[in-house]
């Protein structure tokens, strides 16, 4: 009944009906699940839904940008199917795109996160019977930290450098891991300064009722959340990544990074993942973005879910263009 595919974003045909999920351009009904420039429009896209978070969001860097604007959890109807946008807990904005049609159900799952963030909503998981899901951190390597010892981790490193006279730099994605950040450091008594985009971008998730604390451009500070490409490690300086990759560096992985950092992350991990999964409860599972062919083996083999990766020859670098962000 529903056919798939992968490159201009996620396509899924069904009847007369064509959608496309995260597009670069699209003329057919569209839909973007989150602001991160690599789930956003590059080119034309005739007004896609999102939410009014990922509007103003995108708006920010796309001043043309036109969408429909649809909050979560309403039901979207068209003549022969239905949507709901439910949210992801990936960053500020970010949902799950369901459709129902012909007696079939589709979660796209976007990019999301099952752990509970300071700065976006917990995620919302319904069952459905195909699941398009997000494969990034689709190894068992990838197994982070609790949560709650990450931030104790974070701020127990930032302290102890400013401790030792350090000036301190905190590289992170400029949509959601950087107002995580903010938060992180705001709960400890902390008010960093940030760069200019980021402040851009903070002021929109304080518009959308996210309190966070951070110094005016005139004001001086010994730490700093900046882009995470822009760190640079100085005599003076230490500097830190929040970012799932990190862990890499830690374990002594295949791709090690160039920074110290954390693996605070905006994705789930591999267990988390296969948890997701679980609940969705699904009779079949098309994997994309990342590990794709991994994860699908594991979900046969572990979940008795039928799987297969849905790739593209550039899929693999989608989720880690530091500088898409």
């Amino acid at each position: 009944m529903f056919k798939f595919s992968i490159g201009n974003g996620i396509g899924v045909r069904f009847g007369r009906n064509t959608l496309l999920f995260d597009p670069n351009v699209s003329d057919f009904i569209s839909f973007i699940s989150h602001a991160h420039a690599d789930h956003s429009p590059f080119g034309f896209v005739t007004k896609p839904y999102c939410t009014p978070e990922t509007y103003e969001l995108i708006r920010l860097r796309d001043p043309y940008f036109e969408a429909n604007v649809v909050e979560e959890n309403k039901k979207i109807k068209f003549d022969d199917f239905s949507v709901i946008l439910l949210s992801a807990g990936h960053v500020l904005g970010s949902v799950q795109v369901y459709v129902e049609a012909d007696g079939g159900s589709i979660v796209y799952s976007g990019d999301f996160k099952l752990a509970k963030s300071f700065t976006c909503k917990p995620i919302r998981i319904k069952e459905a019977d195909i699941l398009v899901m997000e494969s990034t951190y689709g190894r068992s390597e990838y197994s982070f930290p609790k949560i709650e010892d990450l931030r104790k981790n974070i701020i127990q490193w930032v302290t102890d450098q400013l401790k030792n006279k350090f000036f301190v730099e905190i590289g992170a994605y400029q949509i959601g891991k950087s107002q995580e950040a903010i938060k992180i450091l705001n709960e400890s008594g902390i008010i960093p300064n940030v760069s200019e985009t980021i402040r851009r971008y903070s002021e929109i998730y304080k518009r959308f009722g996210i309190y966070l604390k951070f110094l005016e451009p005139n004001e001086n500070s010994n730490i700093l959340v900046k882009p995470i490409h822009l760190l640079r490690e100085r005599n003076n300086v230490k500097t830190c990544a929040l970012t799932g990759w990190s862990i890499e560096n830690n374990k002594g992985m295949e791709r090690p990074r160039p920074y110290f950092g954390f693996p605070l992350s905006d994705h789930a991990d591999f267990n988390d993942i296969l948890e997701y999964v679980r609940l969705v409860n699904p009779k079949k599972v098309y994997c994309v973005h990342g590990y794709t062919h991994e994860l699908a083996k594991v979900i046969k083999k572990k979940l008795k879910i039928p799987a297969k990766p849905l790739d593209s020859p550039i899929d693999l670098l989608q989720q880690k263009l530091l500088t898409d962000f």
